[in-house]
């Protein structure tokens, strides 16, 4: 089971920002961008180069999640790069 913690929260409108996530293991770590738009659409980019390219429509996420519990649960078990 993971853990993540929040790490930078940056707000490009009052209902939409994007997260830096460290999601850690015992020996593994990495770092995921979430976009979260008005709290109906979360995406999820691997890194930030996808994120800058899905705002320039060159791109979709990783993942794509309509609630935050799913995001959640998506961190908690998601399998990290080693």
């Amino acid at each position: 089971m993971n853990e993540y913690k929040t790490i930078q929260t940056e707000y490009l409108r009052a209902s939409r920002t994007i997260e830096t996530v460290l999601v850690s293991n015992n020996h593994l770590s990495d770092l995921f961008f979430i976009y979260n738009y008005e709290g109906i659409s979360f995406r999820v980019f691997k890194t930030h180069l996808d994120l800058i390219n899905f705002f320039l429509n060159k791109s979709e996420s990783d993942y794509h999640f309509d609630t935050e519990d799913a995001v959640d649960d998506f961190l908690t078990e998601v399998k990290l790069a080693a």
